[in-house]
């Protein structure tokens, strides 16, 4: 499966909450990196992910290949996230996406976004009350 292709299946499996196809996405050994979460194994950073936002839309703007050889895209993107307080908050990131050599499955993904934003809502969706 070409590379792009996988990333955009891995956000519709995002947008459905599905974890059973996300897990079959990525390598057994892979890894998450996001600036909220640290690193993590792929199954608890979207236990996580799916506990405190309801929805998560993603729209792709730009996309990204690696020049050297390495099987490696980044995808410059807006997201919207719907919080459990039923807020929605909007920021722009970058996720990089680094594949298998057979590039069927996402060995490491990495998250960049400015956390200012982000974390003091959803500290707001998370507090009791």
């Amino acid at each position: 499966m070409y590379a792009f292709d996988l990333s955009l299946k891995y956000r519709i499996a995002v947008k459905e909450r599905n974890l059973d196809a996300i897990l079959s996405m990525f390598a057994p050994d892979a890894v998450i990196e996001t600036p909220l979460r640290g690193t993590c194994k792929v199954r608890p950073y979207h236990e996580w992910l799916f506990e405190n936002v309801k929805r998560s839309t993603v729209e792709v703007q730009n996309v990204f290949q690696a020049l050297n050889g390495d099987i490696t895209i980044a995808i410059h993107s807006r997201y919207r996230w719907l919080l459990n307080n039923d807020k929605t908050i909007e920021f722009g990131g970058m996720s990089l996406f680094e594949f298998t050599p057979d590039r069927t499955k996402i060995r490491k993904m990495t998250t960049f976004y400015d956390t200012s934003l982000v974390r003091s809502e959803l500290a707001q969706a998370m507090s009791p009350g």
